[in-house]
């Protein structure tokens, strides 16, 4: 089981004087940056996961556990224990919600379909009938999920946002789905060898969260944790942090 250990890791247990076992969290690289950024060897290097969660560990006093595993088996490791967090969710996007607790709303994120510039505008759920949309394994997307399952649209999961889009550009795909910090991240720092348009989704934007799970002993610590660093502002410190030139 491929872990990793945050900035509170073995060389900080003395300086923090830790009292308690490592916080176990699930961060994979299926969360597209910046919200998990690795290292070209596989380690958990940066992002707002490693940021936000090495924040937790120290006021829990704790090393972090970082636990590299697929989106898909996330909400089992959660359910069992084998993961105390998880983040970067909201209910609407796991199978049984009231299975875990969760933190307060940490920010809201923009859902995005992405083009390419010679392509049609994307304004409604038919505007993508009988395309190829460009997803991510595991992944649940609720406006479209009733058009996937009718195969009113044809759902084409890969890794990475970054390799959908890359796809996107090659003429594979008709769309990708994505989320505003990701896109922008990654608009900023990578060249593509076309030009895209972000059609925001027709939804309002959905509140982001992190989940806990309900096995583990300290989850009432964990919260609480979550809310002071939104009260101290430091979540949203973090999102200007990372946004690169979102428009807004």
């Amino acid at each position: 089981m491929p872990a990793c250990f945050g900035q509170a890791g073995a060389e900080g247990i003395k300086t923090l004087n830790v009292l308690s076992p490592p916080l176990k969290a699930a961060v994979s690289d299926t969360n597209a940056v910046p919200f998990a950024i690795f290292s070209r060897s596989g380690q958990l290097s940066g992002g707002m996961a490693k940021d936000i969660l090495d924040l937790v560990a120290q006021e829990l006093r704790s090393p972090v556990q970082y636990l590299d595993i697929p989106r898909a088996r996330l909400e089992p490791w959660l359910v069992a224990g084998e993961a105390e967090v998880g983040c970067f969710l909201n209910p609407d996007w796991v199978s049984q919600p009231q299975r875990f607790d969760w933190t307060d709303t940490l920010f809201f994120s923009r859902q995005l379909i992405i083009r390419r510039r010679d392509s049609a505008a994307i304004r409604g759920l038919a505007d993508l009938y009988y395309k190829r949309v460009g997803t991510t394994f595991g992944f649940i997307y609720p406006e479209l999920q009733q058009a996937f399952t009718e195969r009113l649209i044809v759902r084409d999961d890969a890794h990475s946002l970054q390799s959908n889009l890359k796809r996107l550009a090659q003429r594979r795909l008709d769309a990708v789905m994505a989320v505003d910090l990701s896109y922008f991240y990654l608009l900023d720092r990578e060249q593509f060898d076309t030009e895209f348009v972000a059609d925001p989704i027709w939804s309002s934007p959905p509140g982001v969260f992190c989940a806990v799970s309900q096995q583990s002993p300290r989850r009432q610590a964990i919260l609480r944790a979550f809310s002071r660093l939104k009260a101290q502002g430091v979540i949203e410190q973090l999102l200007q942090k990372y946004k690169g030139n979102a428009p807004g």
